[in-house]
């Protein structure tokens, strides 16, 4: 065979045989595939870098934009209320019209809520969410605004009902998911919504249920969609809480939001036999006025007469507060005496204004002044804040249960802990855990997992220290209440390092909270009657309406 050379440039490499040419071959493909793993791995490279300069500039972004909406600006004038009042302290700001936003200020809206947590996109499949757009028309009548929000099982979107012409022509819609399953909760859902709507709308809690005004289905490339339409409703109280700073709502203010609370569950449990299973402060809306729906709709008509993407759930853009509300800030002083007013925000959050009041507006008398109030300035709220029940996604009648796993863990009922029967007073539980939380702005339970326990073990654990020995017929009374307790009812602790002590709630607030005892017992004698662990014995929703601390006044 005729030697076969390859020549490149002053390499040459000479072949005698077949043989050679093989094993050149090989090693040939060897050095190729070598380079061409090398190039994946710097194209991989190159992708983790920039993912990680991109990061890098969003959280230089947030904290820029964190850091615009934090400045004070010390030679603004601070108006104080008067020196016994407990409540935080405001300056009032200039809203700038809406009309006069730039693209720049609409930017700064949309970078800041870069943050908020939204849905997974891989949800967008068959069975999933519904791609909606802006402008689509939802059941021939509901043309979207723009997008308020998401759950686990559906997505919320501001509409315009082409069929009204006054003031309530806006609507929420939740579209929830095409599978089956979800379609099945939402019927179940409209049906106890139907039930609230017709079954005693004279009742004075029925207003202070959200109503459902409309429900249809929507047919899309992931399936066929359930759609409820409610009456639009301004943010949650969970919302109200971080407004404050985390100090908590002004123990007046907490009445009010109470009383209305409890007369809502008293037209839940009493006229339609319902149990909500899952009262918390992101469940309990605030009703907003109609400048409030009115800034909505002009500032998603102003992104897109400017072309800027809007942002992903408005009511949660952190940045919108800056054009919508005034901002707190600390007590820069000595506290003068009285002569300054409150002003009502769209969301009932009273800020401090020089102007007066309406006439007619009933006043709060605001309590003394506390030497503890360095700690906890709790904000101060509008005695004309309206608030409603909201989600009854995971609501179920007295006699049909839909699940025995129910309330948010922070929120959930000792039996339902220990796995016995509930009814009524499992809402009641959470509404003592809800009373607790907006007074300190902090949970009542908030139970931890260790390395040596569960976070239900130290659940259980937290409500023995809080309300010391639970009876043993309590105690035994569940299907896992051998896990908790033994047969004499006594606690079991798994952990030998585990020291419970009794920590009654009126002592919590005077020695973690600073509360004047005067005012910590009554609060904690109401809150100690909602969490009463046999259920037969706990507050009724009535019954707390009749309440010493309820029908307190200032």
């Amino acid at each position: 065979m005729d030697r076969v050379c390859y020549a490149n440039e002053s390499l040459i490499i000479k072949l005698d045989s077949p043989i050679d040419s093989y094993f050149l071959s090989v090693e040939l493909v060897k050095i190729f595939y070598g380079m061409y793993l090398l190039t994946c791995m710097s194209f991989v490279l190159v992708i983790l870098i920039a993912d990680h300069l991109f990061e890098r500039e969003r959280q230089l972004r947030r904290r820029a934009a964190r850091m615009r909406r934090n400045r004070v600006n010390t030679s603004r004038k601070v108006h104080y209320r008067s020196f016994s009042c407990r409540a935080m302290f405001y300056w009032t700001e200039e809203r700038k019209p809406i009309e006069h936003l730039s693209a720049n200020d609409l930017q700064e809206i949309a970078g800041a809520d870069e943050s908020v947590e939204q849905e997974c996109a891989t949800e967008y499949c068959f069975g999933g969410y519904k791609s909606t757009e802006i402008g689509e028309v939802l059941g021939n009548r509901y043309e979207v605004i723009r997008k308020l929000g998401f759950g686990h099982f559906s997505t919320v979107w501001l509409c315009k009902d082409k069929e009204v012409t006054c003031s309530d022509m806006y609507s929420a819609v939740k579209i929830v998911k095409a599978a089956e399953m979800f379609n099945c909760v939402a019927q179940d859902e409209i049906k106890l919504l139907r039930c609230i709507k017709s079954a005693d709308p004279n009742h004075p809690g029925y207003k202070h249920i959200i109503q459902m005004l409309d429900f249809f289905q929507e047919h899309s490339l992931n399936g066929y969609h359930t759609c409820i339409s409610f009456e639009l409703m301004g943010p949650s109280l969970l919302h109200l809480l971080v407004q404050s700073d985390y100090h908590g709502i002004h123990l007046p203010g907490v009445r009010i939001i109470l009383k209305q609370l409890l007369q809502g569950l008293v037209y839940l449990h009493n006229v339609c036999r319902i149990i909500h299973t899952d009262i918390k402060p992101e469940n309990i809306l605030i009703k907003v006025k109609d400048d409030y729906v009115r800034n909505l709709v002009e500032t998603s008509s102003r992104y897109k007469e400017l072309g800027v993407q809007m942002p992903r759930t408005y009511v949660s853009s952190e940045a919108w507060e800056h054009y919508i509300y005034c901002r707190p800030i600390p007590p820069l002083g000595p506290i003068p005496g009285a002569g300054c007013f409150e002003r009502t925000s769209k969301i009932g959050a009273t800020r401090a204004s020089s102007f007066p009041k309406e006439e007619g507006e009933p006043k709060m008398k605001p309590e003394k002044h506390s030497r503890s109030n360095k700690l906890h300035q709790p904000m101060y709220i509008s005695p004309n804040i309206e608030v409603k029940i909201a989600d009854l996604g995971n609501a179920c009648w007295e006699d049909h249960h839909f699940s025995c796993n129910i309330q948010t863990k922070q929120y959930r009922a000792l039996e339902v802990i220990l796995g016995a029967d509930y009814s009524f007073p499992a809402d009641m539980w959470s509404v003592g855990c809800l009373a607790f939380e907006l007074a300190t702005a902090e949970y009542l339970f908030n139970p931890k997992r260790t390395s040596s326990i569960s976070s239900t073990e130290d659940h259980v654990y937290l409500i023995c220290e809080t309300l010391g020995s639970i009876p043993r017929y309590i105690a035994q009374r569940g299907a896992r209440s051998q896990h908790f307790f033994d047969q004499q009812g006594n606690l079991r602790t798994h952990d030998d390092s585990i020291n419970l002590k009794y920590w009654k709630t009126e002592d919590v607030l005077v020695d973690k909270y600073m509360w004047k005892r005067v005012d910590a017992i009554p609060f904690a004698t109401f809150v100690e009657g909602l969490i009463e662990p046999d259920p037969e014995l706990r507050l009724t929703a009535a019954a707390a309406l009749t309440s010493d601390w309820i029908n307190e006044t200032f």
